[in-house]
């Protein structure tokens, strides 16, 4: 069989061996899909920590976040549907010294999580939340809420002038979603008994999936909002960038640079292959 006659099946083969990773975990994960992960240190008291994910049954398979700090979201990292072990240890520890805390997790297909250190130091713990991002409903949106914050045992979050999102959220808790309206609007948080509520402006799109993430900040109580997922069908996205470094997850320009460098080169042999097999 001549290269004229595969055409655009072998070009993807050639490209896709050339590029390695990416195009390689693709086509692992295209017959079950991938599952989705994130990581986050949710404990107010807990000093930074190096957090490892490894895989059970392929430990090569595996990365780390360095210094990760109090109220750190990491992006989401595709992950093939397996068992998986997440270990905290103190940062700058060695990486064969006993974790801080750890926790196994199996991931499902097409699934989303958080796995996030909670608590107070003293009574840490590893929480693994099942983050659902189905599509909302056409033009609307939706949204939960994490309380990471130890001065707020317990709140309630409304729509400034509309409808209540949560109650009773306890620390180290995280609501249910809940059908918020799109459009730049105002998040109150309160504290039964407590003072004046926390106010979060928001701009919420359409079809898309939001966490608002409840921190202790200089001894008060204030609010993120993280959009976990945007389009249709829904796109596992990112956190806010604090407190992430060394290995931590998403790809920067360095690795564009040689992605694009790799397709060039790609590109170039099957034009040399072409050439050839027209001989």
């Amino acid at each position: 069989m001549t290269l004229r006659r595969l055409g655009p099946a072998l070009c993807c083969l050639v490209v896709a061996l050339v590029l390695g990773v990416p195009g390689a975990a693709a086509a692992a994960t295209a017959q079950g899909g991938p599952s989705f992960l994130r990581l986050a240190h949710l404990s107010p008291d807990t000093p930074n920590v190096d957090v490892y994910l490894t895989a059970v049954d392929d430990p090569a398979r595996s990365f780390t976040l360095e210094g990760v700090g109090y109220g750190a979201v990491s992006d989401y990292r595709s992950l093939p549907a397996g068992t998986y072990t997440v270990a905290m240890r103190s940062a700058g520890a060695p990486a064969d010294a006993p974790p801080v805390i750890a926790t196994t997790l199996t991931t499902e297909p097409g699934e989303a999580y958080t796995v996030a250190g909670t608590g107070l130091y003293d009574e840490l713990g590893l929480t693994v939340l099942v983050d659902d991002l189905t599509m909302p409903e056409p033009g609307q949106a939706r949204l939960r809420v994490i309380n990471a914050a130890a001065t707020a045992p317990q709140v309630d979050l409304a729509v400034a002038g509309g409808p209540v999102i949560a109650e009773g959220v306890g620390f180290a808790e995280s609501s249910g979603y809940r059908t918020v309206p799109i459009g730049s609007w105002t998040v109150n948080v309160s504290t039964p008994g407590g003072g004046a509520p926390t106010s979060l402006p928001v701009d919420v799109a359409a079809n898309a999936v939001y966490t608002v993430l409840l921190l202790d900040t200089g001894g008060r109580l204030t609010a993120q909002l993280h959009l976990d997922s945007a389009g249709a069908p829904a796109v596992p996205l990112g956190g806010i960038h604090t407190g992430f470094g060394g290995t931590a997850g998403g790809w920067g320009g360095l690795e564009w640079l040689l992605l694009a460098a790799a397709a060039v080169a790609a590109a170039a042999l099957v034009g040399r292959l072409r050439r050839a097999s027209s001989r």
